[in-house]
């Protein structure tokens, strides 16, 4: 079954009334689309019994469930996923400290704060963003805090860092279909133990070495890595990332004593 027809077998097992009169949506018309997803994403918050009917339904739906994540310092959960609309909703768990972390996305998306804060910087970058940028050339030109209960939409373009400032916070992403198959990451804090930093600095002798498609568990300011989608990674990475049974009851749990659902 390709991916195209699983999700199609999902949306159409699914009925959600709040989704259905909505067309594909235009992330190109970025101030249109903000309007929009930023209604959706917050009447799907609003919406408690349908919100936690749609999380307990992720472990029986295959194609969901094999989206759901565990990464270095968040999990995710996949919750919708329509291709055709350009509409999928998940959400994102903070575990860990996050460094500061310039990216841009694969996708354009709307993100509600649901618990806890985000700190937020946007970065310019001179001569634009790729592989070859060093730190000097991304420079901050916004802080500020997005907390519970605020809204915010993101072009794929743009050039910003959202580490989480409490463990446990939470939110609801809705993005659009990716545009492009790969985004740069770049550290702006160190991350892990000097020693971890040194040997990372000896193996690039000097040079900037190809960027891994990995998030890294150590890495010193300027290292930079590619975030990629699930049809970029190998069939061990992929498992490697799965999220645990155990881990998503705990979230399920965890989100009903907040009364998020």
């Amino acid at each position: 079954m390709s991916i195209e027809t699983a999700d199609r077998v999902h949306v159409n097992n699914t009925a959600v009334g709040l989704f259905e009169n909505v067309g594909p949506i235009d992330w190109d018309d970025l101030p249109a689309a903000a309007e929009l997803t930023q209604r959706l994403i917050r009447e799907f918050a609003a919406d408690k019994a349908l919100f936690r009917r749609l999380l307990f339904a992720v472990e029986h739906d295959p194609y969901l469930w094999a989206k759901c994540e565990e990464d270095v310092v968040e999990d995710k959960i996949v919750l919708w996923d329509d291709v055709e609309k350009g509409l999928r909703i998940r959400l994102r768990m903070s575990t860990d400290h996050q460094q500061q972390l310039a990216h841009n996305h694969r996708f354009s998306f709307t993100n509600l704060v649901l618990r806890g804060t985000y700190l937020h910087r946007n970065y310019v970058a001179r001569n634009g963003f790729d592989e070859n940028t060093l730190p000097d050339d991304v420079q901050p030109v916004m802080l500020h805090q997005d907390r519970a209960g605020e809204c915010f939409t993101i072009h794929h373009n743009a050039l910003h860092s959202t580490p989480f400032t409490e463990l446990g916070t939470i939110s609801l992403v809705l993005r659009g279909n990716p545009v492009k198959d790969r985004a740069p990451v770049m550290f702006k804090e160190a991350r892990g133990r000097e020693e971890a930093l040194q040997q990372l600095e000896e193996s690039r002798e000097g040079q900037r070495s190809e960027l891994s498609e990995v998030e890294p568990e150590a890495a010193e300011v300027g290292t930079m890595f590619w975030r990629v989608g699930e049809d970029r990674e190998s069939a061990e990475r992929r498992a490697e990332r799965q999220m645990t049974k155990e881990k998503y009851h705990y979230w399920c749990h965890r989100l009903e004593e907040l009364g998020i659902i």
